[in-house]
């Protein structure tokens, strides 16, 4: 009888990881010596006109726990009635090894704010929001 070791039965090909936080910036630059330079951080915009479509921002979190390639995506909803007004498309964040700690940068482009308010900025990995904040439009 050939027997598979437990972690081969009971593991999951992927393991969720969890967000330290979660910030929103008009950039962030990555070097080699592993360090992160994050331009512009906010939580607020502030439009001439509404509707207004936010051409850009950079959503930046530093990730830990997660293990294996874990699918992501960035939800923006309206505060008061949860309606999502932007989803990115799904991406993949790979974990080689539980301590490992994975820093994420995801530009989200054309953002449809049609009101003044409260909208939430969500990161999902694996189907659960790991991360969220608030982004403020006067």
């Amino acid at each position: 009888m050939n027997r598979k070791a437990w972690s081969e039965v009971f593991m999951p090909t992927s393991i969720t990881p969890f967000a330290k936080a979660l910030y929103l910036c008009d950039g962030a630059i990555g070097f080699l010596n592993q360090k992160t330079d994050i331009m512009g951080l906010f939580n607020s915009i502030r439009p001439q006109q509404y509707p207004h479509v936010q051409s850009q921002f950079v959503v930046f979190a530093q990730l830990c726990g997660g293990l294996g390639q874990v699918p992501f995506f960035v939800n923006v909803s309206f505060a008061a009635t949860g309606q999502i007004v932007h989803t990115t498309p799904a991406r993949l964040l790979r974990f080689a090894r539980r301590t490992q700690v994975v820093q994420l940068s995801a530009t989200v482009y054309g953002i449809p704010f049609s009101q003044p308010g409260a909208y939430l900025v969500e990161l999902f990995c694996c189907g659960i929001c790991v991360a969220d904040t608030t982004l403020e439009l006067f």
